[in-house]
C-alpha cells in the first residue's frame, strides 16, 4: 500500500469518526477532514416592498445566490466522491495483498463499474447514496480483514507454544544428561585417563548447547 493510499484509508476513517461523534452528514464530515468549507445555498433575499409609485424599479435578483450555491455543492460532492474511491482502492488492495490475480480482477470490475457510472448524469444525493453504500462495503472489508489478521495471529501462537514446548523439552533433557555426566565423572575418579578426558569433553558440548536451547527459550517466551 502506497502512502498516498494509507493516507486517504485514515482520512476515511477520521471522516467516519467524527460523523458518528457530531451528527453531521459524510460530506460535512469529509469537508471538516480535509478542512474544506462547504456552504449551503444562501437564504434568498426578500423582496422589498417598492412605494406604488416606484414599482417599475423594484428588482428581485434570486438566481446567482442559488448558483452559487449549488455549484459549492457539487463541488464538495464531486472532492467527497474521489476521496470514497481512494479509499475503496486502498482497502482492496490491503485486502487482496499478496494475492495480484484477484486484486487485478477486482481492479477491472470497479473500473467497469466506474465508467458506467461517469456516462450517467447523477444528482448529488444519489452521489451521497452510493457514498453510503461504498462505506458498508468498505466497513464490510475491514471486518473481514481483522478476522483474518486475528486468525493468521491464532495461527503464529499456536506454532510458538509448540515450539516453545519442544525446546523446554530439550532443555529438561539436556539438563538431565549434564547432571548424569558429571555424576559419573564424579563417582568414577580412578577412571581411565582418556575416559575422564571424553567425557568432561561432552560435558562442555552439552554446556555450550544447553545455554544456546535457554536463549531461544528466551526469544520464544518473548513472543507469546
Amino acid at each position: 500500500m502506497t502512502a498516498a493510499q494509507k493516507k486517504a484509508k485514515a482520512k476515511f476513517k477520521q471522516a467516519i469518526a467524527y460523523r458518528q461523534k457530531t451528527g453531521v452528514s459524510l460530506k460535512e464530515a469529509f469537508a471538516h477532514v480535509y478542512d474544506k468549507k462547504v456552504g449551503a445555498a444562501p437564504k434568498k433575499k426578500a423582496a422589498k416592498k417598492a412605494a406604488p409609485k416606484k414599482a417599475a424599479k423594484k428588482v428581485v435578483k434570486k438566481a446567482a445566490p442559488k448558483k452559487i450555491g449549488l455549484s459549492i455543492a457539487k463541488k464538495a460532492a464531486a472532492k467527497v466522491k474521489s476521496l470514497a474511491r481512494k479509499a475503496q482502492d486502498a482497502y482492496y488492495e490491503g485486502f487482496y495483498e499478496g494475492k495480484p490475480a484477484a486484486l487485478a480482477k477486482k481492479r477491472a470490475e470497479l473500473k467497469a463499474k466506474r465508467v458506467s457510472a461517469a456516462k450517467k448524469k447523477v444528482s448529488e444525493k444519489s452521489i451521497l447514496n452510493k457514498i453510503h453504500k461504498v462505506k458498508n462495503e468498505v466497513s464490510e472489508l475491514d471486518e473481514l480483514q481483522h478476522k483474518h489478521m486475528i486468525g493468521a495471529v491464532d495461527k503464529m501462537r499456536e506454532r510458538l507454544i509448540k515450539e516453545y514446548n519442544w525446546t523446554d523439552t530439550d532443555v529438561k533433557n539436556l539438563e538431565r544428561e549434564l547432571g548424569n555426566m558429571q555424576q559419573a565423572l564424579k563417582e568414577n575418579p580412578k577412571a581411565p585417563k582418556n575416559l575422564k578426558d571424553e567425557t568432561k569433553k561432552y560435558i562442555v558440548s552439552l554446556k555450550s548447547l544447553l545455554k544456546e536451547e535457554k536463549e531461544h527459550l528466551k526469544e520464544i517466551k518473548k513472543l507469546l
